[in-house]
């Protein structure tokens, strides 16, 4: 069974102390007053997983940003968050009802896990998608059949992941990526 890093999807705080006041001058004369600098706390770790701020303040959940473009979506067509959309990036689509997650379905589906429920991957060299199980021992199903081993994932497919299902809609594929160079027309003579 493959496993994630844990250190791929942590979050660090980084405390750095005020700095120190400025020495006095030799000629006597004390420098210009400095602003105080206070105790600064920085976040680091993956920014496409960091919960997005709304306008009042709450974190809201996130699935993708700019920096990594959309290549498919799964709509909830069935159980809490119907009529959603989540969109799915490059590489491994964590889902789960956490809001770390990558594609985050938190619409109270108690019976979804909080964490890798299951993945969804987008391979851009071959332009494949494959469903594979989680790490936990919640169950997941595609097209009614249980998910055991990594599962190739078509246009229309549907995903049950506890009390919801949802179907895929792929935007990337033979015909279409993001990675591939526009075709220019020639000149005209």
């Amino acid at each position: 069974m493959e496993t994630r890093g844990d250190d791929d999807e942590k979050t660090r705080l980084v405390r750095r102390p005020p700095k120190a006041p400025p020495p006095e001058s030799f000629s006597g004369k004390v420098p210009l007053a400095q602003p105080e600098e206070s105790e600064m706390t920085r976040l680091i770790g993956p920014p496409r997983r960091r919960p997005a701020e709304t306008s009042a303040g709450v974190s809201a959940p996130t699935s993708g940003d700019s920096t990594d473009p959309v290549v498919a979506w799964l709509v909830v067509v069935k159980g809490p968050g119907r009529g959603s959309a989540r969109q799915l990036g490059y590489g491994q689509n964590s889902i789960g009802r956490d809001r770390e997650e990558r594609v985050s379905l938190d619409f109270g589906d108690e019976n979804l896990s909080r964490k890798a429920h299951c993945f969804v991957i987008y391979e851009p060299r071959e332009r494949s998608y494959t469903l594979r199980p989680g790490d936990g021992a919640n169950l997941s199903y595609l097209n009614g059949k249980l998910v055991s081993k990594p599962c190739p994932l078509r246009a229309a497919d549907l995903i049950e992941v506890g009390a919801t299902t949802l179907r895929f809609v792929p935007l990337c594929g033979p015909a279409f990526d993001w990675q591939e160079q526009p075709s220019v027309p020639p000149p005209r003579a």
